[in-house]
């Protein structure tokens, strides 16, 4: 497939299109931040996101430092997405995380939502 958009990467390998574009782009930019432990990178050591650290904490802990590590990360990473809004659902080991954002560059844009579940 050919991009269409300037906003566009690779797939993941069970993407049946190849790539990912628009807002689909941004996303999967998202999920490869929170996937990304500080550290893991050895070219950029300060790309990814440390809510990776709070994995075992009580859930009072695990929250607040979570929506502060993925604040920064986002603000950091990825200046093409603006975060509204974080919740949380369910409880650990089966907890996901909602993202609720919009790209940085709409005025009135629409309200993405990306899920990730807390491994």
């Amino acid at each position: 497939m050919t991009p269409r958009s300037r906003h566009w990467q690779l797939a993941p390998a069970s993407h049946p299109a190849g790539i990912v574009q628009d807002a689909a782009d941004i996303e999967q930019s998202i999920l490869n931040i929170l996937a990304t432990r500080k550290g893991e990178d050895v070219c950029r050591p300060t790309f990814g996101s440390g809510h990776h650290d709070y994995l075992d904490a009580p859930e009072d802990v695990l929250v607040p430092k979570f929506v502060r590590e993925i604040m920064l990360a986002v603000q950091t990473w990825e200046k093409r997405a603006v975060l509204e809004e974080i919740t949380f659902e369910g409880h650990a080991p089966h907890l996901y995380v909602h993202l609720h954002w919009r790209v940085a560059d709409a005025v009135a844009g629409e309200i993405y939502r990306t899920v990730f579940q807390v491994a």
